[in-house]
């Protein structure tokens, strides 16, 4: 058994470095720039980088996809200005005579 085992550990190895797709590798890449960004600027560039062409279509593709999005609406989000009177400051007090 022991024989056997390095022989199997070298394949299941071989296979998995194998199977790793190009276009996931690049897309993950992406979504990690994406993420570590402080700026919605800075997000946009790197999803400019995206391939429009010959982009994997798959189960994983689709999940790093949102993951991008959901780092770049953060991004939105904490960017948005005030503008809601929930969201505004308090007036200032008027001063005292």
């Amino acid at each position: 058994m022991l024989r056997g085992m390095p022989r199997w550990l070298v394949i299941s190895l071989a296979l998995v470095a194998g199977c790793r797709d190009p276009g996931i590798i690049e897309l993950e890449s992406i979504r990690d720039e994406i993420c570590a960004c402080k700026t919605a600027k800075c997000a946009e560039e790197a999803m400019q980088r995206v391939p429009k062409r010959d982009a994997p279509n798959n189960h994983r593709a689709q999940t790093i996809a949102r993951e991008m999005m959901d780092c770049l609406a953060k991004l939105y989000e904490a960017e948005r200005p005030a503008t809601g009177p929930d969201e505004a400051a308090p007036p200032a007090a008027p001063a005292s005579p």
